[in-house]
């Protein structure tokens, strides 16, 4: 992006500099830095990145916008009246002045597998940039639309806590298509009911051209209910109705088997993972694929070579043959169920290692307990809880009359239990919100 075009995406002022060199990196972060980028100081409740444009130079920075009067005269410098406002309004400039069509991604839960199974399905055919890691929100969003050189297509993760934050998501990614893979319940909590957290995903299509297209997750309950006037709806799922209908789903151990009519001809596809939420949202892929003019053996290709994000499921071979299945970057109820029904699916012993959901408010005790009714109808052998609100996880679980179940108050205590309990050729599922630190668990297993 040049800076002319920097000066007039921000409505900015040029105090010094090239006003025709090419910026080709930009970070919020000043310890982040390589030659030819721009340092954005965004200012907070608690730091001012204004305090680091030094530090950013020194990193190799060759550039800045600042909302405050300073003065490098051998640098790029412009002035703009809100450095947060002037990230978004350059990834507003930038997505209206490239050849390149967006994709956005949101849903519940398994924003970030479909995501980067839709990424290894474009990038098939087309020159594909795509969000990393959970580059998801007002900051991430613009900063992964900047990291923009001359791909086909953007695939945009969109995420959000609050009504209204996906539909300013929506007007900065302007996307031709967008999908929803699930409304459950993560950040019930802020948005008091699934109605509003449909509500506040559907806000993705605030910025998208009218008729443009939204495929959905047809089998979950609230997005059955959807009907836009507006927008070609593209529905995926297990009803004959749907567009994209699966068929003969074969669930195996490490990885997954399925066809899905396309054009007249049933097709098939393979999944090296497992799990059926990880059909559904491969199954969204399918259709934006074929949204995007790619083949039918492309799109399989893609599925085939896809790879779960780390932390996601890794399936991990330990000690004594013990398989650890680490989930815990993340936890809401959906997932917990999904990952409890592919534990499931192990034909062995089976240990649930469930932390507290974090986030979830009057809901709480109500989306714990449910979880641990669901421990009990997966058939789980053992489960081992941790946290304050998991402990209601075990209480159901011993209500609905399973017998194997430990509550422990910190992770200290549950890694010494389960140095004690494992047994050769357990299966065990380690699954919690990220601030309940089970990774530690995982990586302490690991050590032996």
């Amino acid at each position: 992006m040049y800076v002319y075009e920097i000066v007039e995406a921000t409505k900015g002022t040029l105090v010094s500099g090239n006003i025709n060199q090419d910026i080709t990196f930009f970070s919020q972060d000043s310890r982040q830095m390589a030659q030819g980028g721009m340092y954005i100081p965004l200012k907070g409740e608690r730091f001012d990145g204004h305090d680091f444009i030094e530090s950013a130079f020194d990193t190799g920075a060759d550039a800045i916008i600042s909302h405050k009067d300073v003065s490098y005269p051998d640098k790029i410098v412009i002035r703009v009246q809100d450095t947060m406002q002037a990230l978004k309004d350059m990834a507003i400039y930038l997505r209206e002045h490239r050849p390149v069509k967006v994709v956005g991604v949101t849903g519940s839960v398994g924003k970030t597998s479909t995501r980067d199974m839709i990424y290894s399905v474009i990038k098939q055919k087309y020159h594909t940039l795509k969000t990393e890691g959970n580059y998801n929100n007002e900051i991430g969003l613009p900063l992964t639309i900047l990291r923009y050189v001359n791909e086909e297509v953007m695939v945009l993760e969109m995420g959000m806590n609050h009504l209204k934050e996906m539909s300013r998501l929506s007007y900065i990614a302007r996307p031709d298509i967008a999908c929803i893979t699930n409304v459950g319940t993560a950040h019930i909590g802020e948005l008091g009911s699934r109605e509003n957290i449909l509500k506040a995903k559907l806000e993705i299509v605030d910025g998208m051209k009218e008729g443009s297209s939204l495929v959905i997750n047809d089998d979950n309950d609230m997005l059955h209910t959807v009907s836009l006037e507006n927008m070609n709806v593209i529905r995926c799922g297990h009803q004959d109705e749907d567009q994209y209908c699966l068929k003969n789903v074969v669930l195996n151990e490490n990885d997954s088997d399925f066809d899905v009519m396309i054009d007249g001809q049933l097709e098939h596809f393979h999944l090296n993972v497992q799990g059926e939420h990880n059909v559904s949202n491969a199954l969204i892929a399918i259709a934006i694929g074929r949204a995007l003019d790619i083949d039918v053996a492309a799109i399989q290709k893609g599925l085939a070579d896809f790879v779960l994000t780390k932390n996601r499921m890794d399936v991990i071979n330990i000690d004594h043959g013990v398989t650890l299945i680490d989930g815990t970057y993340n936890a809401n109820v959906d997932s917990m169920i999904s990952s409890l029904a592919v534990l499931s699916r192990y034909q062995r012993r089976k240990i649930a290692v469930l932390a507290d959901m974090l986030e979830l408010g009057d809901y709480s005790e109500s989306l714990h307990r449910q979880v641990g009714k669901s421990v009990v109808d997966h058939h789980i052998d053992v489960l081992a809880c941790v946290g304050k609100e998991a402990h209601y996880i075990g209480e159901e679980a011993l209500k609905q009359g399973m017998k194997e179940v430990y509550c422990f108050d910190d992770n200290e205590a549950l890694l010494a239990f389960l140095k004690e309990e494992l047994e050769e050729k357990d299966i065990v599922l380690l699954k919690g919100s990220h601030g309940m630190h089970l990774k530690e668990i995982v990586d302490a297993l690991m050590k032996g």
